[in-house]
């Protein structure tokens, strides 16, 4: 076990940003943590929505990743029913029942590596008939931190990360994306790490880590098999600029709206199987993900805990789809 933690924590530091840039964020259940991956979802139900998550990967293996987030978003402005007259105030910026707004708080952690941050989100929502479409930016201010303490190399190995006392540093980010919506399905478009902010960091100073720009798309429809059964098939794509590509695919089982149970499997080779309940406007959901790589030998899985209330009126969930 030792020598397997040694390894992994010689790649964190052999290729820190490449590896950082492929895990941010990595959580199972995308299709209740939308938010997460695309700044446009914020407000787009209408609904004000609080989400505590917790994604412990490889539990048991020294030094593995761990995601803790907790997120509000919701639409702000009273929505009125009365039709616009004047074309130009249709896309009016501060028109009533057309802006969300979000916050999130995250931290990451991978080895020795620390990630922890805050997001704000504004987004704009666009009624087309009977969808919507959404767009959303938010700055990110955060912190990234090396324990260097945690980390002993052989003598023969020489890292610049582990030179001199400054070891965190401030990074300030951009996330943008699309969102397009209705009652039966869903697709978005978002990227990470907007302006791709190159930082310095060692005793020298000489050498750059660059976190990369990350790319998703994601889409979803939901077959309403009978009145209490929806199966909602849905897929994630996560394009690291520079590294692998990665699809997350799923399918959902909700039970009258009530209870639900899918599965999901990443082309990272991990099956997860999830499910959740609904009480009144409480949420929990909880997926456990097996590896199907040998690193299953030295872990017991990776899981994944979503904690979440749903303020406001249910019955106005999609009130924007008949407002015209």
């Amino acid at each position: 076990m030792i020598r397997h933690t040694i390894y992994l924590l010689l790649l964190f530091l052999i290729v820190p940003y490449k590896l950082f840039s492929q895990q941010q964020p990595l959580y199972s259940q995308f299709t209740f943590n939308k938010y997460l991956f695309n700044p446009a979802v914020a407000g787009s139900e209408q609904t004000t929505i609080i989400k505590a998550t917790a994604y412990e990967q490889w539990v048991g293996f020294k030094g593995a990743p761990k995601f803790h987030t907790i997120s509000f978003d919701t639409r702000i402005f009273e929505e009125t029913r009365k039709p616009k007259r004047n074309v130009r105030k249709k896309f009016k910026i501060d028109k009533p029942g057309t802006i969300g707004t979000g916050v999130m708080i995250f931290n990451e952690k991978y080895g020795p590596l620390s990630h922890t941050g805050i997001s704000a989100t504004y987004s704009y929502h666009i009624k087309l008939d009977k969808q919507q479409l959404s767009f959303g930016i938010s700055p990110v201010f955060s912190n990234l931190g090396l324990k260097a303490t945690d980390v002993i190399l052989p003598d023969d190995v020489h890292d610049d990360l582990l030179q001199g006392d400054k070891t965190r540093r401030w990074i300030m980010d951009f996330n943008f994306g699309a969102y397009f919506l209705s009652k039966d399905y869903f697709a978005g478009y978002s990227i990470h790490h907007l302006t791709g902010s190159v930082l310095q960091w060692g005793g020298s100073g000489d050498s750059d880590y660059q976190l990369k720009r990350q790319h998703y798309l994601m889409a979803g429809y939901k077959y309403n098999v009978s009145h209490d059964l929806i199966l909602e098939p849905s897929t994630l794509l996560k394009i690291p600029e520079g590294s692998k590509v990665q699809l997350d695919i799923c399918i959902q089982g909700t039970i009258k709206r009530d209870y639900w149970c899918g599965l999901s499997y990443k082309t990272s080779k991990t099956l997860s199987i999830f499910g959740g309940l609904t009480i009144d406007r409480y949420f929990f959901t909880y997926a456990f993900d097996y590896n199907l790589s040998k690193i299953s030998r030295y872990s017991y899985g990776s899981h994944e805990i979503m904690l979440a209330v749903q303020l406001g009126d249910m019955a106005k969930r999609y009130r924007w789809l008949n407002t015209y």
